[in-house]
């Protein structure tokens, strides 16, 4: 079963993403990794390992595609980099989330985006835009979940953790599936995500069902979250993009019940003006919802 065998220590191991594989490697041995791909999909990655560490940065993993018959392309994995737990300032003070397994996620998600490349490369899909990269994969690491634990419970988690990487800097506006994520939690159980035996079928149900965002409003989204969490902000402004407001409230307000607690998540988006009506899907209802 995958789930046990990624949850392992991952030095060189290669996984099925559709009709192809991929190499998922540790970067601590990503010289005996490459060795083990043939020229031809050797040539199209970086031609040393300076470079590899370049473009890994700071991240926990990336993915690298390839041109290739068999071969997808090369996850590559740096688990020092990976966070056990998020914090985020919340009006003074400091609330923290526990992320466990989150580095079965996180390979789940560099899958995703392999199996989004798929959907392009078969004519499933017409375009495939840098957030439509992110979404994508987050709803392959959603389906992985159900078909993989039996549980809603890390999809939530990715969910969380997507509001907080937001609340802690909002350059990760760009990472920020939230809006996706919720859609596909309030439209299908887990019994109903774990039905679908291909994630092309679960891509089939709901891309014609889904709301896209308009760039227009993410970049409103990310001026208002800027404006509400940062620090360097000073004059206060109640009324600022007060139409996007509730919008917000409403993707915040399940990660902010998962910190707060109900009654404190309530009165810190009252005093923010962002308090939505009562039709937010929350974690609790949707864990109960499970079969």
């Amino acid at each position: 079963m995958i789930w046990s065998a990624l949850a392992l220590s991952v030095s060189l191991l290669w996984t099925d993403i559709g009709s192809k594989q991929a190499m998922i490697c540790d970067l601590d041995s990503l010289q005996s990794c490459l060795h083990q791909l043939p020229s031809s999909v050797r040539h199209q990655l970086p031609a040393n390992l300076s470079e590899f560490n370049q473009i890994l940065g700071q991240r926990g993993a990336m993915v690298m595609p390839v041109e290739d018959r068999s071969i997808a392309g090369l996850i590559l994995t740096s688990p020092d980099n990976i966070p056990e737990s998020l914090s985020v300032n919340l009006s003074g003070s400091i609330v923290s989330l526990n992320l466990e397994n989150q580095r079965q996620l996180t390979l789940w998600h560099e899958m995703g985006h392999l199996e989004a490349k798929g959907l392009l490369d078969s004519g499933f899909i017409d375009e495939l835009t840098p957030y439509m990269h992110e979404w994508l994969a987050d709803c392959y690491l959603a389906w992985r979940v159900a078909q993989e634990t039996g549980s809603l419970e890390l999809i939530w988690q990715q969910y969380h953790r997507r509001n907080l990487d937001l609340m802690q800097n909002v350059t990760a506006m760009s990472h920020w599936t939230v809006p996706i994520l919720s859609q596909l939690l309030n439209r299908y159980t887990l019994e109903e995500l774990m039905a679908f035996e291909r994630f092309s079928d679960l891509m089939d149900d709901i891309l014609p069902q889904l709301a896209l965002l308009e760039p227009d409003s993410l970049d409103e989204f990310s001026s208002l979250v800027h404006r509400t969490f940062s620090t360097e902000v000073l004059q206060p402004l109640p009324n600022y993009m007060f139409w996007r407001k509730p919008d917000l409230g409403r993707y915040l307000e399940p990660t902010l019940i998962k910190l707060l607690g109900n009654i404190a998540a309530e009165h810190w988006l009252r005093e923010q003006n962002m308090l939505a009506g009562n039709d937010v899907l929350t974690e609790k209802q949707s864990v109960q919802a499970e079969p």
